[in-house]
């Protein structure tokens, strides 16, 4: 249906003036974000469209590429989109700049809204002080391979430049599974060598899942002192 035969007061933009966002359907919401049509569809038509084939859940989890395959989104669309989700999340994630991270939950509610509905890995590190409060955070996605790679060198060149105390290093399984792959347990066993060369640390090395989060540090720390046990009783 085209705007101009929808009462003004009713037409999205002029609903959310009067009434609220909150009053607005997802189809609405969608048509402010993407702003006009095709030459086929009336931004509600379009809008309504992609509600139904995607659902805002959907399309939050999708990337460029993905998004400029979908009938009636080009570049301009689809960037307005990714920066839309973007801001979106970094919304969530908006805490105090005095925080500290004193323990592995910390980390985890601190970063657990920017991994809420991903379907990609993606790593995060964030730089800490002696005092565990946070210089910076940075994040990699998958490489080439499917898989996250650990960027060993930029990571400690970088921690080297913030002078930074430390890190916590963060990925998420997006299947929902806490198990520490052998890749998961290696790579953090290597930074962990690396920092401690150049008097840093690895404060800790966390999965994120579905609504809860796994702590490697911990798990090769008690595996250890598990061999140390069964050592000493031998």
């Amino acid at each position: 249906m085209k705007m101009d035969y929808i009462d003004k007061n009713n037409r999205p933009r002029e609903k959310l003036i009067n009434s609220g966002a909150f009053y607005l359907s997802d189809a609405e919401l969608l048509a402010i974000m993407l702003g006009y049509g095709t030459k086929d569809e009336s931004i509600m038509d379009l809008s309504s469209r992609l509600i139904k084939e995607y659902g805002l859940k959907g399309m939050f989890n999708m990337n460029y590429s993905d998004l400029i395959k979908i009938s009636g989104i080009k570049e301009a669309k689809a960037t307005k989109l990714l920066a839309t989700f973007e801001i979106a999340r970094r919304a969530m994630n908006d805490k105090k700049d005095d925080i500290i991270l004193a323990e592995s939950k910390d980390v985890y509610n601190y970063v657990k809204d920017e991994y809420i509905l991903l379907n990609e890995e993606i790593l995060t590190i964030i730089y800490v002080t002696n005092s565990l409060k946070i210089i910076d955070k940075e994040k990699y996605t998958l490489s080439d391979s499917g898989m996250v790679e650990v960027p060993f060198k930029k990571i400690v060149y970088n921690a080297i430049n913030k002078n930074s105390k430390g890190i916590f290093m963060i990925h998420n399984h997006p299947g929902g599974s806490l198990k520490p792959s052998r890749a998961d347990i290696k790579s953090t066993e290597e930074l962990r060598g690396l920092l401690s060369k150049l008097g840093m640390h690895l404060f800790d090395s966390i999965i994120i899942g579905k609504n809860e989060y796994f702590s490697i540090a911990d798990f090769i720390d008690n595996t250890n002192s598990l061999n140390r046990l069964k050592l000493n009783r031998k």
